[in-house]
């Protein structure tokens, strides 16, 4: 039950009471996920709050709306800094998953939902959240609440490369120029 995510996001705003290097929110841009489908994942860090959301589009522009997984965490804890490979300092963290949810935002993906009983669910409603917490959705098993996540974060300038898991410390960040 481990996944890992490695994205490159632009800050986008700043807590004028910044409590760590990470407050604020952070925006990848419109990623092709190879699927006919576009993501973007957005990062928000509050004191000890984080959220993470990944909402998925039909199109390149990343306009049209389809579904979006939302997770939210709490006691988010700066660790100790690390050196990886390249030289580049980063930081270690952890967190615990609070709520973990799936939104379908389009009529179409409700009716794939429901029809397809994704996440084990037939009940899917438009615009409305459902907890997805431990269960399996495609090939794909969810994180349950109240688990560590632990991450490794590299900043370069405005730049947030992260990684997660939920066994371990990830072993590095993936900070490629073209993420």
């Amino acid at each position: 039950n481990e996944y890992q995510v490695t994205y490159t996001f632009q800050k986008q705003s700043t807590s004028s009471s910044s409590i760590t290097e990470l407050e604020g929110t952070w925006k990848s841009g419109c990623i092709n996920t190879g699927s006919s489908k576009y993501r973007i994942k957005t990062i928000t860090v509050s004191g000890t709050n984080f959220t993470d959301q990944w909402k998925y589009h039909s199109d390149s522009n990343c306009t049209t709306d389809e579904y979006s997984y939302d997770t939210t965490y709490s006691s988010l804890s700066i660790g100790n800094a690390i050196t990886f490979e390249d030289g580049e300092t980063g930081h270690k963290l952890t967190m615990t998953v609070d709520t973990n949810t799936y939104t379908p935002l389009s009529s179409s993906d409700v009716t794939w939902d429901n029809n397809n009983s994704w996440c084990g669910e037939t009940d899917w409603v438009l615009n409305t959240a459902q907890s997805i917490a431990g269960k399996t959705c495609g090939s794909n098993a969810q994180w349950n609440t109240n688990i560590t996540i632990y991450g490794l974060y590299l900043l370069d300038g405005n730049k947030l490369f992260p990684s997660f898991s939920s066994s371990s410390y990830p072993s590095g960040v993936d900070a490629k120029d073209n993420d």
